[in-house]
């Protein structure tokens, strides 16, 4: 029986307060350990695919260093601007491993902006 939730990575590769890019069967998703546990979204920013494990770490915010875009890390929801939002994984911690669900959630507020060449 699976439940779908693929081994991502061991806890420990991710200190709290930062964030580590992996793929899972085949798509690039960050993976943030926040003072709640770990949360998954999608790899890059969607202005510009910066790689989100490389941009600044506020707290509950992820700053992209190459326009100011944020988001919201516990929910993906985007800040600047507010009409995005990052793709959310399902994480589960088993032991000291955690596995992510590779299929995103339904988001309601999204306007994917990877097309564009801003």
């Amino acid at each position: 029986m699976s439940d779908n939730f693929v081994l991502a990575c061991e806890s420990h590769e991710i200190k709290a307060g930062e964030a580590k890019n992996v793929v899972v069967d085949g798509i690039e998703m960050t993976i943030f350990h926040t003072e709640n546990g770990f949360v998954a979204h999608s790899g890059y920013c969607k202005h510009n695919a910066f790689k989100l494990e490389l941009c600044e770490i506020s707290g509950d915010i992820v700053r992209c260093p190459r326009h100011g875009w944020k988001y919201r890390i516990s929910n993906g929801e985007g800040i600047k601007p507010a009409w995005t939002s990052l793709e959310n994984y399902p994480v589960e911690l088993r032991g000291e491993e955690i596995w992510v669900k590779p299929e995103a959630e339904e988001s309601s507020n999204d306007f994917d902006t990877s097309a564009y060449d801003w």
